[in-house]
């Protein structure tokens, strides 16, 4: 099927800023025609457009593209130039966040007198409300993850190796069905736990470890994103006492998020409580970010976002301390924001689990 309502929201993101439009990132393209393959592009005017691919995705392209002539090629940007001269477009825009130099290079020597204009900056908010529909598969993805974390979790004992439990989760992930993973899986224990992005080593989980895991999965093109923290056989002191810190951070700053706020007071809400109590310098990061095609996308849920959240956004929460020489704790969830408050998406609980 076609996408008549995106492509009129898309033009109406475009404004004056061009009078035709090269779609070259994969998540805007499957967005905009439905094409899942990795070697797709949409060339737009506001009246036409031709879908191109190599012919590698042909027969894919034919089963999932509607709406538009599809273009094999061969020699890529020698093509779009001489379509651009038949369409004879004037002004073509491009998303800047996803073409290189060397790619634009290539573009401006095949489109001759044909002006081009970067405007990605504009089409950034283009994905940022979902429809019911793809509000349906987050879930899905979101429940597909869930549901294969908590067939690792029996695992996850002293002695397991953090690259085992990753290469585990990924693999029921597939199995559940899953289409991979969203993004590489982190799985970080002990010290390891205060790298927010830590990549899953050979190293053996402890007795006493935090253990977070950083996970999701892909479902018909929609991303899970999702983290949870684990104590490894007997919870301290502290680590209950930061757990609780970061959750009641967690759990106010889903209660703040509503259709009207922007993204720098959802964050404040968490950074604010964790500065009070003592511990503001470990949250390293901003509260959260858009989810959909693409796990990380528009909006920013940070200090630095002024952006106001609408109905239907898609974002996570995720207040996090990290403690080098000891360790950290992350607690995730992926929301939709409503009128007057928000609906989950991820649907783990993120009570205290002391684990093995």
């Amino acid at each position: 099927m076609a996408f008549p309502k995106r492509l009129a929201k898309f033009w109406r993101l475009i404004g004056d800023n061009a009078d035709a439009m090269l779609v070259t990132s994969p998540e805007n393209v499957r967005y905009l025609c439905g094409f899942s393959g990795t070697e797709g592009t949409l060339l737009l005017t506001r009246g036409s457009g031709f879908f191109l691919t190599d012919g590698r995705y042909t027969t894919q392209a034919r089963r999932e593209v509607s709406g538009f002539p599809i273009v094999t090629f061969k020699k890529k940007w020698g093509h779009i130039g001489s379509l651009a001269a038949r369409m004879r477009i004037k002004r073509l825009g491009y998303e800047s966040r996803h073409i290189s130099v060397a790619m634009l290079q290539e573009l401006e020597k095949y489109v001759g007198a044909c002006e081009t204009a970067p405007v990605s900056a504009s089409i950034d908010s283009l994905r940022a409300c979902k429809d019911a529909g793809e509000i349906r598969l987050l879930k899905k993805a979101a429940r597909l993850a869930a549901d294969s974390l908590a067939q690792i979790l029996p695992l996850i004992k002293p002695g397991v190796r953090e690259v085992e439990l990753a290469a585990e989760l990924d693999y029921r992930m597939r199995c559940n069905g899953g289409r991979g993973s969203a993004f590489p899986t982190i799985v970080a224990s002990g010290e390891r736990s205060a790298l927010p992005h830590a990549a899953p080593s050979d190293k053996k989980i402890r007795a006493g470890d935090l253990l977070t895991i950083d996970y999701g999965t892909l479902y018909e093109g929609y991303c899970s994103d999702e983290t949870c923290t684990f104590v490894v056989g007997k919870a301290g002191a502290r680590q209950k006492k930061l757990y609780r810190l970061v959750h009641q951070a967690h759990d106010r700053a889903i209660d703040a998020l509503a259709a009207g706020r922007t993204g720098r007071d959802i964050d404040a809400v968490a950074r604010d409580y964790l500065k009070t109590a003592g511990c503001g310098k470990y949250f390293t990061h901003g509260t959260g970010h858009g989810v959909g095609m693409a796990v990380h996308e528009f909006p920013s849920i940070s200090s630095a976002s002024d952006t106001v959240l609408e109905r239907s956004m898609v974002v996570t929460v995720e207040p996090g301390l990290y403690i080098p020489g000891w360790g950290g704790i992350r607690i995730e969830d992926t929301v939709a924001v409503g009128k007057d408050g928000c609906e989950y998406i991820t649907c783990t609980k993120k009570d205290l689990t002391v684990l093995g």
